[in-house]
């Protein structure tokens, strides 16, 4: 997260996810993988999310929510900028759900074909994915696809549109 996009209409979609995810019961935390100078701001971001600092206390809570914030997206290697792949797995096995804004999409590539790909790649892991796909797109993974079955209840119950959701068919 770069102090630079602060206050965006992306970071309203990241309070709405916190929220409902908060809703359905989780104790939900950030890593927002801070890039830029911040002088102190930091504590604003926490507020403006609606989530604690990753790690806090909450992690001894049953159900765990994970929010990872690159400045770009997911990648198949970490960078400054970007989560992997194999990072979400890797969270996935000590969250219930975690979820990640995903910005990284080639103008030459077509996104929904891109959102596939690694949503696929992460079935390989033994892990299940699912999208939210708009102007801000999030990455959802969760190693046990009925967390993920009831999130996708509940936005729909919400009144999103189900074209909005995007996650790969068992």
């Amino acid at each position: 997260m770069n102090p630079d996009y602060f206050g965006d209409s992306y970071d309203l979609v990241k309070r709405f996810f916190c929220a409902e995810l908060s809703a359905l019961g989780y104790a939900v935390t950030v890593n927002p993988m801070f890039t830029g100078t911040w002088n102190g701001a930091e504590r604003e971001f926490y507020r403006l999310i609606g989530a604690e600092q990753h790690p806090a206390q909450s992690r001894n809570a049953a159900r765990t929510a994970l929010f990872l914030d690159p400045d770009t997206g997911v990648h198949k290697k970490a960078s400054k900028k970007h989560v992997s792949l194999q990072q979400l797995v890797d969270e996935a096995s000590r969250n219930t759900i975690v979820f990640s804004f995903d910005q990284s999409f080639s103008r030459q590539s077509k996104p929904a074909v891109v959102m596939r790909e690694k949503l696929e790649s992460i079935r390989t892991y033994g892990c299940h994915g699912m999208y939210y796909d708009s102007h801000a797109r999030f990455l959802f993974v969760a190693s046990q696809e009925q967390s993920l079955h009831e999130l996708h209840a509940h936005l729909l119950s919400l009144g999103m549109p189900l074209s909005r959701l995007i996650a790969i068919d068992t």
